[in-house]
């Protein structure tokens, strides 16, 4: 390896980020390389005075009230009811004397709920709508006349409606009965 490989490597090595061969050559290398081994060790002498630094800041630092804050706070936190209830319903300290109720209770709420379903009246149809007698009025236009210009005739067989729009632009009244 050479000197300008083990410089690129140095940090890498030093925060142990390189492959095992590679930690290998370049611990070979400083080992044999003066130049190489005095860049490893300002980089280890860079890591002591970062590291003093920070632990003296730390050391700096009152964290006397942390805990006691950090405790005020999980205590006003609280759990919801239902795992609360099942941790207390799982002790077993009251036994029987709690329990055999509750299951009567239960007990009785479930039969009235099934009571009351089981009883309730069937629902009645409503009253049947009037029956209205089926008239064929089926028409067919053979032909069409008008004086006038816009004529449309809309049909639709599944409904067996017939519409005839006449629009006079010129606003006169027409008798329907004016119309062939």
């Amino acid at each position: 390896m050479t000197c300008r490989e083990v410089a690129n490597l140095l940090p890498l090595f030093f925060d142990g980020e390189l492959d095992a061969r590679q930690m290998r050559a370049v611990a070979l290398h400083s080992t044999l390389c003066n130049d190489c081994e005095q860049s490893l060790r300002r980089l280890e002498r860079v890591q002591e005075l970062i590291s003093d630094t920070i632990i003296k800041a730390a050391d700096e630092i009152d964290f006397d009230g942390l805990w006691p804050g950090v405790e005020r706070r999980l205590s006003n936190t609280r759990d919801p009811w239902w795992p609360r209830l099942r941790v207390w319903w799982s002790e077993g300290e009251h036994g029987w004397i709690i329990r055999l109720p509750a299951f009567a209770a239960a007990a009785v709420i479930v039969a009235l709920v099934l009571l009351f379903f089981a009883h309730t009246p069937p629902m009645s149809a409503p009253p049947a709508a009037p029956q209205l007698a089926a008239v064929d009025n089926a028409t067919s236009i053979e032909s069409l006349e008008a004086d006038v210009d816009s004529v449309a005739v809309l049909n639709d067989p599944e409904t067996r409606t017939t519409v005839l729009w006449v629009n006079d632009p010129e606003g006169n009244e027409s008798d329907p009965g004016d119309l062939p």
